[in-house]
């Protein structure tokens, strides 16, 4: 399967080098409005770092925001997904095209060991290797159809092969970079409040000034009608709607056992808490429409999330409503 990085993760566009700047601006303003100078150190270290490449660094390159915010989740497999890439990355993957991107006309193997994707480019045909489709001028989908006359040859590639080739993302992890951007704001406000004790209406003022001021792009309008205004909106669990730095629904924290892992392997066992954070999309991610924005992501309990895997939050309180019937815990 594929293991390594994201091909070409090291290369960046001119926007892309403008945004990942962009970013790196927010997470330092919102550094600065935090009192302590050990904590601010450490929001930068854990949260706020960010790396100059499409995978934020494989993990250990950015902080949390970056990998959350802007890039998609690590994929590993015999596929073409990106082991992480940034989430306007131009070439998706999709089962129907929705109207927010555009079919390839075709895909091409070079010597029967690199994706070639051919494209209609101002009424021209053009093709890009895969190390090169992050060039891609708009967002285009790889529909069903254009893999199916090369299942055999993807059938008998390697890791090696597959690795040199992860070059798409999913369609329902993509959005635009200004999307983007504002998720990386709105999280990087919920962390420094909840966790480090910056007070909200300066970081708020800040981060929309900020964001007011961009110059990516003078057509786009920041912050967006999508960018949330409530305090605890922002700062609490999506689910169970207490304070992200708290236990969830304020249960009483749970005394784990400990569990023999190899003294030679790093642990991601604090990842695992209950009450540990981590990335909650509000409604559920969908290829028919973008939905990783600042109105739908949040950062919210473990145990909220994982009770909601793939559904709404609407889904899981009718859920919970009838488990807790059920037992007659109703009061």
């Amino acid at each position: 399967m594929a293991t390594g990085r994201t091909v070409s993760a090291s290369f960046l566009t001119a926007r892309d080098a403008q945004v990942i700047k962009l970013c790196s601006t927010i997470a330092r303003e919102i550094a600065e409005c935090i009192e302590d100078s050990s904590q601010r150190k450490k929001f930068i270290s854990d949260f706020g770092k960010t790396s100059d490449t499409r995978d934020g660094g494989m993990g250990v390159g950015a902080g949390k925001l970056q990998r959350d915010a802007l890039c998609t989740r690590g994929r590993q497999g015999k596929a073409p997904f990106s082991n992480r890439n940034l989430r306007w990355h131009p070439l998706v993957v999709a089962e129907s095209c929705p109207n927010w991107a555009q079919p390839i006309s075709r895909i091409e193997i070079e010597n029967e060991a690199l994706l070639v994707f051919v494209v209609k480019e101002n009424g021209r045909t053009k093709k890009y290797r895969a190390d090169r489709v992050h060039e891609m001028r708009q967002r285009y989908a790889a529909l069903p159809e254009s893999w199916m006359p090369h299942i055999n040859i993807l059938k008998s590639w390697n890791d090696t092969l597959w690795t040199q080739n992860s070059c798409v993302i999913p369609i329902l992890e993509a959005c635009d970079w200004q999307d983007a951007v504002e998720t990386y704001a709105v999280l990087g406000i919920a962390v420094a409040v909840e966790f480090f004790g910056a007070d909200f209406a300066r970081v708020y003022d800040v981060v929309t000034r900020i964001l007011a001021q961009q110059t990516i792009d003078p057509q786009v309008s920041l912050p967006s009608s999508r960018f949330p205004t409530n305090q605890k909106e922002i700062t609490n669990c999506p689910v169970c709607r207490v304070s992200i730095a708290r236990n969830a629904a304020q249960m009483p924290e749970r005394v784990r056992e400990k569990v023999w892992q190899p003294a030679w392997r790093s642990t991601k066992r604090e990842e695992g808490e209950d009450s540990s954070i981590q990335l909650m999309h509000v409604q559920p991610l969908v290829e028919s429409e973008p939905r990783h924005h600042a109105g739908n992501v949040r950062y919210g309990h473990r145990w909220c999330n994982v009770a909601m895997t793939d559904h709404s939050l609407d889904e899981t309180l009718d859920f919970m409503e009838y488990i807790v019937r059920a037992h007659n815990r109703c009061q």
